[in-house]
Protein backbone atom coordinates (compact mmCIF):
# COMPACT_ATOMS: atom_id res chain seq x y z
CA UNK A 1 0.00 0.00 0.00
CA UNK A 2 2.97 2.32 0.49
CA UNK A 3 3.36 2.92 -3.23
CA UNK A 4 -0.14 4.30 -3.85
CA UNK A 5 0.46 7.40 -5.99
CA UNK A 6 -2.11 9.67 -4.35
CA UNK A 7 -1.05 13.29 -4.29
CA UNK A 8 -4.14 14.42 -2.45
CA UNK A 9 -5.55 13.93 1.02
CA UNK A 10 -6.66 10.35 1.56
CA UNK A 11 -7.35 7.73 4.17
CA UNK A 12 -7.26 3.95 3.85
CA UNK A 13 -9.22 1.58 6.06
CA UNK A 14 -9.14 -2.11 5.15
CA UNK A 15 -10.49 -2.16 1.57
CA UNK A 16 -12.08 1.32 1.78
CA UNK A 17 -10.33 4.39 0.42
CA UNK A 18 -11.45 7.99 0.80
CA UNK A 19 -9.98 10.89 -1.18
CA UNK A 20 -10.61 14.56 -0.61
CA UNK A 21 -9.41 17.89 -1.84
CA UNK A 22 -10.52 21.51 -1.95
CA UNK A 23 -10.66 24.24 -4.55
CA UNK A 24 -11.98 27.74 -5.18
CA UNK A 25 -13.82 26.73 -8.36
CA UNK A 26 -15.93 23.72 -9.29
CA UNK A 27 -14.01 23.18 -12.54
CA UNK A 28 -10.75 23.05 -10.67
CA UNK A 29 -12.31 20.81 -8.04
CA UNK A 30 -13.39 18.24 -10.62
CA UNK A 31 -9.88 18.20 -12.09
CA UNK A 32 -8.22 17.99 -8.66
CA UNK A 33 -10.39 14.98 -7.81
CA UNK A 34 -10.08 13.24 -11.16
CA UNK A 35 -6.27 13.22 -11.23
CA UNK A 36 -5.80 11.10 -8.05
CA UNK A 37 -8.73 8.87 -9.07
CA UNK A 38 -7.00 8.16 -12.39
CA UNK A 39 -3.70 7.50 -10.59
CA UNK A 40 -5.45 5.17 -8.13
CA UNK A 41 -7.16 3.31 -10.99
CA UNK A 42 -3.81 2.84 -12.68
CA UNK A 43 -2.22 1.62 -9.44
CA UNK A 44 -5.08 -0.86 -8.91
CA UNK A 45 -4.65 -2.22 -12.44
CA UNK A 46 -0.91 -2.69 -11.93
CA UNK A 47 -1.60 -4.69 -8.74
CA UNK A 48 -4.52 -6.54 -10.38
CA UNK A 49 -7.05 -5.09 -7.94
CA UNK A 50 -10.65 -4.61 -9.02
CA UNK A 51 -12.45 -1.33 -8.33
CA UNK A 52 -16.23 -1.24 -7.96
CA UNK A 53 -17.51 1.99 -9.50
CA UNK A 54 -21.04 1.11 -8.34
CA UNK A 55 -19.83 1.35 -4.74
CA UNK A 56 -17.99 4.63 -5.32
CA UNK A 57 -19.66 7.68 -3.84
CA UNK A 58 -18.90 11.38 -3.81
CA UNK A 59 -20.13 14.11 -1.53
CA UNK A 60 -19.21 17.76 -2.12
CA UNK A 61 -19.01 20.05 0.90
CA UNK A 62 -19.57 23.69 0.03
CA UNK A 63 -20.26 26.97 1.72
CA UNK A 64 -23.48 27.72 -0.17
CA UNK A 65 -25.41 24.48 0.13
CA UNK A 66 -28.64 25.85 -1.37
CA UNK A 67 -26.99 27.45 -4.37
CA UNK A 68 -27.60 25.54 -7.61
CA UNK A 69 -24.61 25.15 -9.91
CA UNK A 70 -24.82 24.88 -13.70
CA UNK A 71 -22.10 22.24 -13.76
CA UNK A 72 -22.02 20.18 -10.56
CA UNK A 73 -18.86 18.33 -9.58
CA UNK A 74 -18.57 15.01 -11.37
CA UNK A 75 -15.80 12.45 -11.57
CA UNK A 76 -15.39 9.14 -13.34
CA UNK A 77 -14.20 5.78 -12.09
CA UNK A 78 -13.55 3.27 -14.86
CA UNK A 79 -15.70 5.33 -17.26
CA UNK A 80 -18.61 5.37 -14.81
CA UNK A 81 -19.75 8.87 -13.86
CA UNK A 82 -19.96 9.41 -10.13
CA UNK A 83 -22.64 11.95 -9.29
CA UNK A 84 -22.70 13.92 -6.03
CA UNK A 85 -24.81 12.68 -3.11
CA UNK A 86 -26.32 14.55 -0.17
CA UNK A 87 -24.93 12.03 2.32
CA UNK A 88 -22.65 9.03 2.36
CA UNK A 89 -21.35 6.43 4.78
CA UNK A 90 -17.67 5.81 5.38
CA UNK A 91 -16.64 3.15 7.90
CA UNK A 92 -20.06 3.35 9.60
CA UNK A 93 -20.01 7.14 9.90
CA UNK A 94 -22.79 8.89 7.99
CA UNK A 95 -21.57 12.21 6.63
CA UNK A 96 -23.94 14.73 5.09
CA UNK A 97 -22.99 17.61 2.80
CA UNK A 98 -23.62 20.21 5.52
CA UNK A 99 -21.80 18.27 8.27
CA UNK A 100 -24.88 18.55 10.48
CA UNK A 101 -24.64 14.92 11.68
CA UNK A 102 -28.46 14.54 11.80
CA UNK A 103 -28.49 11.29 9.79
CA UNK A 104 -25.60 9.90 11.76
CA UNK A 105 -27.25 10.71 15.08
CA UNK A 106 -30.42 8.91 14.00
CA UNK A 107 -28.27 5.92 13.06
CA UNK A 108 -26.49 6.06 16.44
CA UNK A 109 -29.79 6.40 18.32
CA UNK A 110 -31.11 3.33 16.58
CA UNK A 111 -28.04 1.28 17.51
CA UNK A 112 -27.99 2.60 21.09
CA UNK A 113 -31.72 2.04 21.62
CA UNK A 114 -31.39 -1.67 20.78
CA UNK A 115 -28.42 -2.06 23.11
CA UNK A 116 -29.98 -0.14 26.00
CA UNK A 117 -33.18 -2.20 25.57
CA UNK A 118 -31.12 -5.36 25.88
CA UNK A 119 -29.53 -4.03 29.08
CA UNK A 120 -32.97 -3.22 30.52
CA UNK A 121 -34.20 -6.69 29.66
CA UNK A 122 -31.18 -8.31 31.30
CA UNK A 123 -31.58 -6.16 34.42
CA UNK A 124 -35.29 -7.05 34.73
CA UNK A 125 -34.85 -10.75 34.04
CA UNK A 126 -32.05 -11.25 36.58
CA UNK A 127 -33.24 -12.08 40.09
CA UNK A 128 -30.59 -9.80 41.57
CA UNK A 129 -28.85 -7.80 38.84
CA UNK A 130 -25.20 -7.25 39.65
CA UNK A 131 -24.29 -3.59 39.09
CA UNK A 132 -20.68 -4.39 38.13
CA UNK A 133 -21.84 -6.96 35.59
CA UNK A 134 -24.36 -4.52 34.08
CA UNK A 135 -21.69 -1.83 33.78
CA UNK A 136 -19.35 -4.29 32.08
CA UNK A 137 -22.08 -5.31 29.65
CA UNK A 138 -22.75 -1.62 28.92
CA UNK A 139 -19.03 -1.07 28.31
CA UNK A 140 -18.96 -4.06 25.98
CA UNK A 141 -22.07 -3.44 23.86
CA UNK A 142 -23.06 0.24 24.10
CA UNK A 143 -20.03 2.38 24.78
CA UNK A 144 -18.08 1.18 21.68
CA UNK A 145 -20.86 2.50 19.45
CA UNK A 146 -20.22 5.99 20.82
CA UNK A 147 -16.43 5.73 21.12
CA UNK A 148 -16.01 4.42 17.58
CA UNK A 149 -17.22 7.63 15.93
CA UNK A 150 -16.09 10.09 18.58
CA UNK A 151 -13.35 11.69 16.41
CA UNK A 152 -15.82 12.30 13.58
CA UNK A 153 -18.19 14.12 15.93
CA UNK A 154 -15.61 16.61 17.17
CA UNK A 155 -17.03 19.19 14.76
CA UNK A 156 -20.59 18.72 16.02
CA UNK A 157 -22.44 21.59 17.68
CA UNK A 158 -23.74 21.77 21.28
CA UNK A 159 -27.18 20.36 20.36
CA UNK A 160 -25.54 17.20 19.06
CA UNK A 161 -23.44 16.82 22.21
CA UNK A 162 -26.51 17.38 24.40
CA UNK A 163 -28.31 14.54 22.62
CA UNK A 164 -25.30 12.26 22.89
CA UNK A 165 -24.79 12.92 26.58
CA UNK A 166 -28.44 12.12 27.32
CA UNK A 167 -27.82 8.50 26.28
CA UNK A 168 -25.12 7.79 28.82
Amino acid sequence: MNDIPLHTEHVLFADDTALWTSSNTLTSLSQRLQQPIDAFESWCKSWKLKLKPTKTEMIPFRLHTRKKYKHPVETKVENTTIKPLDATRYVDVIIDKQLKWRNHLQHLESKMTRRISLLRYLAKSAQEPNQKTMINIFKAIARPVMAYVYPALLTANDKVWDRLSSWV
